[in-house]
């Protein structure tokens, strides 16, 4: 780890009450910093004001909030940006009730970026299929929270695969999205992505390309509509945009994946 705050306080612990701990209560965001700079930051600040507001937490000053961002970052010209807030220390068991105004934890934290990520996103990955699958929840679906017990476990049979990621279901059959990442494909020309609404994260990449392609499909999506796609791709703020060059070992095309890099860059 590169850096480390609590508060604004340069420090790598934090109280054993803290409800994040317990619970899980808490939210965060995960950005790039490229050549001293959050890429994206705007909605990596709204996804954190949009979590704590979902999870009814009182929200740090986003003003604030992006200044203390922009001071740490300005450090970095390469870096992994990691900021958690959680519901701090109080209450009673899983009650709120007893928290102050001022119990809320702001954590940022400065690591190493993945440097295989570069590689990967020229040469295309090796895809298959979750032996697992993940919750729905209409209360929790698309948001980043703190209990990621299920991709805790993902992660775990994906170390035991010779693939480089797992494509996910949910307890509906349901695809969703890739161990750590968001999903799109190809089917008959038409660029799709999974429904997250239930399940899973609405990424900020994701957001970006269904911004600046209206004419993506966001829809409910089964195995069998992967076994037809003619290309695929997985995408999360660091990464970027990642090509799939086999799925279950069927060979895809990577050409409009490439060509979408080309068309994003500058914008993720």
């Amino acid at each position: 780890m590169k850096y480390c705050s609590v508060n604004g306080q340069q420090q790598t612990d934090i109280s054993i009450t803290d409800r994040g701990l317990a619970y899980g209560d808490g939210i965060f965001t995960t950005a790039k910093i490229l050549n001293g700079k959050v890429i994206l930051l705007d909605k990596h600040i709204e996804r954190l004001a949009d979590g704590c507001q979902r999870l009814k937490i009182q929200a740090p000053s986003r003003q604030r909030l992006m200044e203390q961002l922009q001071s740490v970052a300005k450090n970095y010209p390469l870096a992994v940006l990691k900021v958690m807030i959680t519901a701090g220390s109080g209450g009673r068991g899983y009650s709120r009730l007893g928290l102050n105004d001022n119990a809320t934890n702001l954590i940022i934290m400065v690591s190493d970026f993945p440097n295989h990520y570069q590689a990967l996103a020229q040469r295309g990955i090796d895809l298959g299929d979750s032996k697992q699958q993940i919750a729905t929840s209409s209360m929790l679906g698309g948001l980043k929270h703190l209990n990621r017990l299920e991709q805790v476990l993902l992660r775990a049979e994906l170390d035991e695969r010779i693939e480089d990621d797992l494509v996910v279901t949910n307890c509906q059959g349901n695809v969703i999205e890739a161990t750590s990442s968001n999903l799109f494909y190809w089917l008959d020309s038409q660029l799709c992505t999974p429904d997250v609404s239930n399940s899973g994260v609405d990424g900020i990449i994701r957001q970006t390309v269904i911004a600046n392609r209206p004419q993506v499909k966001v829809c409910k999506t089964q195995p069998g509509d992967l076994k037809q796609a003619q290309a695929m791709f997985i995408c999360n703020s660091l990464m970027g945009i990642m090509p799939v060059k086999t799925y279950n070992n069927r060979i895809l095309t990577v050409d409009n994946v490439q060509q979408l890099q080309r068309q994003m860059k500058g914008l993720i």
